[in-house]
């Protein structure tokens, strides 16, 4: 059976302006973990009612919020958390964290997903309780439930039965209970009425002994064509004919609900951004083992290879092959384990973003662009640790110039490296295959590092892989970095035929130039706006197709 038709408000067309009048409390809740029931609200408040709302207003109305949900008790209960160890909150406390998100900008139109789910009758109770409240503040309600108890059924104004894409009944429940009655209908005493109309409307029950009726029995199909003949359904055709001349006449829903949309969209998009940062950082301040162990982490690597190396670095043809050595280990060390890490990103936090960015609370953009920059601060922190290090522990060579191009050559690789991985990150549906496609990535990226092989001795069809390789750009600006200008390397022990006797000598033979460290850095940022902007890409491409 084809079924067409359109969905309106008000009698008008739904459009995009739907996303900015109305709400959704899904039937689970996707909370960010790490936060608090307070934190979010404030965090909600900002994202939904932008600056135009004063910061004393916002923490007036939370307040007043958690008041009205029952909900001050756990304040500073952390929604979910990220190590397992934190008291979280219960099922019955989030979704009423739900509806007091929603108090905060009282959309006109509020869909809930069989709201009452897993709640016992105490909760259930107070949820409706709160749609109650919604509705007095002029939202409509419209909500999916299954089998509610007796006292939740008779407290809906409305009800919309269903049974194979057919309308059994819309209308209060006292009148559903006189139609089923008229039917010749009727259920039995002790009876859940609500069990009893799913029952009528799912199948064929005969009279007799353990059935839910106490007169009667009729097919669904029977009872639908009996609605669409009854006066019920005529009033019901009356209001939407109503509402559809009305609209037809003046327009004005149609502009009220459009000013409100564009009122509640007017939000300043580096304000949205600000504070999907701070949630963001709250998060990692939250979790140390997202960012603070990892710089535990980095910091005993660096010990362990500036003291190997410490002895080795010196002007003489063994230290040139530890010096390239300790680059390639540097190099390396900001490019794999920042690139397999930011592989689990977005995968992790793509299911709450697209329901917020359903929620038209922020942009793709702006959810992406606040990750990456709330990861700025330990990215540079962890980066600065581990070069500083390195560099002093090693013995690496002690001027400023030398410092300053190898701590901004390893920052740019971390950064690059971090921007390839968000790429492969949204270029694929799983981490796995994220990985499975990433592994030969990294033979290319550690072939053309410049260390094991002459770049230009490769074959001319593969010429083009050491521009795709940022590990070659780094490698040969810490090379430069560390040997231009040395114009004495001691060749004891070494025939004079290949024996490299100053520092361009080095440069060359690995097919690196002084001449062109400007070149590498200017590639470096270069990729790393690449690897960001196709990764962006990518996300938005996932969100529009699901």
């Amino acid at each position: 059976m084809t079924v067409t038709g359109d969905i309106r408000v008000n009698g008008c067309p739904i459009g995009p302006y739907m996303y900015n009048v109305s709400g959704y409390i899904y039937q689970d809740e996707l909370l960010p973990a790490s936060i608090t029931v307070r934190e979010h609200l404030e965090l909600m408040a900002h994202l939904k009612l932008g600056k135009g709302v004063s910061a004393v207003r916002k923490r007036a109305m939370i307040a007043e919020i958690l008041s009205k949900t029952c909900l001050e008790k756990c304040a500073n209960t952390q929604l979910a958390s990220a190590d397992g160890l934190a008291k979280t909150l219960s099922g019955g406390e989030k979704k009423r964290l739900a509806f007091a998100v929603e108090l905060l900008s009282r959309p006109k139109f509020l869909f809930c997903d069989e709201p009452t789910t897993g709640l016992d009758s105490y909760g259930a109770r107070h949820l409706v309780e709160m749609m109650h409240t919604l509705t007095r503040c002029g939202t409509t309600v419209l909500c999916s439930i299954h089998q509610p108890a007796e006292e939740l059924f008779y407290a809906f104004d409305s009800v919309i039965l269903l049974t194979g894409g057919r309308t059994g009944f819309i209308g209060s429940p006292e009148e559903a209970v006189q139609f089923f009655r008229q039917q010749g209908l009727e259920c039995a005493d002790g009876y859940n009425t609500a069990d009893f109309l799913i029952k009528v409307l799912s199948s064929t029950f005969p009279p007799g002994k353990g059935n839910p009726f106490t007169t009667g029995a009729m097919c669904p199909k029977t009872i639908c064509n009996s609605y669409s003949a009854s006066e019920a359904a005529r009033r019901q055709e009356a209001l939407i004919s109503a509402d559809l001349y009305r609209t037809a006449v003046d327009g004005g829903s149609d502009r009220r609900l459009r000013g409100i949309a564009e009122t509640s969209g007017a939000r300043c998009w580096f304000h949205t951004l600000f504070w999907l940062m701070y949630r963001n950082v709250l998060q990692s301040h939250r979790n140390p083992r997202l960012q603070y162990f990892k710089i535990i982490q980095r910091i005993a690597i660096a010990l362990l290879v500036g003291f190997c190396f410490s002895e080795a670095i010196e002007l003489t043809q063994r230290g040139i092959q530890a010096m390239q050595g300790i680059i390639f280990l540097i190099v390396s060390e900001n490019t794999f384990l920042p690139m397999y890490a930011a592989l689990s990103l977005f995968p992790e936090s793509f299911p709450l973003f697209q329901r917020e960015k359903k929620a038209n609370l922020y942009t793709t953009a702006q959810f992406y662009v606040s990750h990456i920059l709330s990861m700025t601060p330990f990215i540079l922190l962890e980066t600065c640790a581990f070069i500083l290090i390195v560099y002093y522990v090693a013995h690496l060579r002690p001027t400023m110039l030398g410092l300053v191009v190898t701590v901004g050559a390893s920052v740019l690789v971390m950064n690059v490296s971090i921007a390839c991985g968000c790429f492969f990150s949204t270029l694929f549906p799983s981490i796995a295959t994220a990985m499975a496609y990433l592994v030969p990535f990294d033979y290319i990226l550690m072939i053309t590092s410049g260390i094991f092989i002459k770049i230009w001795s490769m074959p001319l069809y593969l010429r083009w892989m050491p521009f795709i390789s940022w590990m070659m750009f780094a490698s040969e600006a810490i090379s430069i970095a560390q040997w231009d200008g040395v114009k004495s390397i001691e060749c004891s022990d070494i025939l004079p035929s290949v024996c490299l006797h100053d520092g361009e000598q080095v440069l060359d033979q690995y097919s690196f130039s002084s001449a062109h460290l400007r070149t590498d850095f200017v590639v470096l940022v270069g990729q790393y706006f690449i690897y960001h902007a196709l990764a962006l890409l990518c996300l938005a491409r996932r969100v529009s197709r699901n």
